[in-house]
């Protein structure tokens, strides 16, 4: 894990694992407790929110269609649908295959990010609280496929892990065009 200051947002393509935490309780009641053995779950719990970087109509929790320059860095987070309601995700490892499509992942960790937050004695405006803001960052280094193991944690509000688990996604990487 890095903590670089130094990282900009805006050279970036930023994507966003959505996970439905709530459901995926429900379907494993009881998860894995162990980080080196996470359960593995099936489809429809990982939604994928990524802009103008996500090709057609966006990606699912098997496959994610991605457009982007050689040597484009993408940041990864994972959020409940919820937010910081009564669960959290966290993803605490990423595998990549051998294609050579991605490069091997780091966390970084950007320290003291104002988050802001209403301000429930005048809610139009807008206090700030700091936290850390914590991604993976991957590089797209050629065309082609490339299979990606994501682990991740579910956490109740008192930072208890409820479950350890992982999804394979299959990410193809198209080379962005020349404007």
């Amino acid at each position: 894990m890095s903590t670089d200051t130094s990282v900009s947002a805006s050279g970036a393509a930023h994507l966003l694992l959505i996970v439905d935490a709530e459901t995926l309780l429900s379907r494993y009641p009881q998860p894995s407790q162990d980080p080196d053995d996470p359960t593995a779950i099936d489809l429809g719990f990982i939604f994928t929110l990524g802009g103008a970087h996500l090709a057609g109509a966006g990606g699912t929790d098997d496959a994610l269609n991605l457009v982007a320059s050689i040597g484009q860095a993408f940041h990864l987070r994972g959020r409940t649908i919820a937010l910081r309601a009564e669960h959290s995700v966290l993803i605490y490892k990423i595998a990549i295959g051998a294609a050579g499509v991605l490069s091997q992942p780091e966390l970084l960790v950007k320290p003291g990010q104002d988050i802001p937050a209403l301000d429930l004695e005048n809610p139009d405006q807008p206090i700030c609280h700091q936290a850390d803001d914590h991604f993976w960052r991957v590089t797209h280094l050629k065309p082609g496929v490339e299979t990606c193991e994501i682990s991740f944690m579910l956490v109740d509000t008192q930072c208890q892990v409820l479950g350890y688990f992982k999804r394979e996604i299959e990410v193809t990487l198209a080379e962005q065009a020349a404007s």
